[in-house]
């Protein structure tokens, strides 16, 4: 879909390029990188910092439980001469148990991280969606597209919004801000 987008857009430009229209074309483009928005809008910026923080917390229980499995393996390893076999399989199953104990909980964290970033940034792109189609509405864009999709090849760097888009993000009250995400 979105490539067929890109195309579209690329064969009106083009037309208009053709026909002469380059100069005084009544079409207007631009585009924002929203990836980019986010990460640099002050309510992104602190979501990223919580993300970080909460993902290093889960990292260092991992990697005590990785340690700790590692013992394990290194010490079955050193007894699996010496051990029965009845004793080597219990701490077999013992150890690939808590490996699949282990994976699931990276699984876990992984889905827990991924859900609350998309809570934290849910709001933050319903603002910038509406910023950008209030900019396009007031100032008669024929489309503004969105960067970091790879829909956008080429483009001037004057067509680029994204820093303005920053810019008015970060300068919306916060009553200003819950009136946009309530426009949706």
């Amino acid at each position: 879909m979105k490539k067929i987008i890109a195309v579209g857009v690329l064969l009106l430009m083009a037309s208009a390029a053709k026909f002469g229209f380059a100069e005084q074309s009544p079409y207007k483009f631009g585009y924002v990188d929203f990836q980019k928005t986010l990460n640099e809008v002050e309510e992104g910026k602190k979501a990223k910092a919580m993300l970080k923080s909460e993902f290093d917390e889960k990292q260092k229980n991992l990697d005590v439980v990785q340690t700790q499995l590692q013992a394990m393996k290194t010490d079955l390893d050193k007894q699996r001469l010496i051990l029965s076999a009845d004793t080597l399989k219990e701490k077999e199953d013992e150890f690939r148990k808590k490996f699949l104990d282990l994976q699931q909980k990276v699984a876990s964290y992984e889905q827990e991280l991924k859900n609350k970033e998309a809570a934290l940034t849910s709001n933050i792109l319903i603002v910038v969606h509406n910023i950008v189609k209030d900019i396009g509405e007031k100032e008669g864009y024929t489309m503004i597209l969105e960067k970091s999709q790879d829909i956008v090849i080429y483009s001037p760097t004057n067509a680029d919004l994204t820093d303005r888009v920053i810019k008015e993000y970060n300068g919306l009250s916060k009553d200003k801000k819950n009136a946009l995400l309530k426009a949706k």
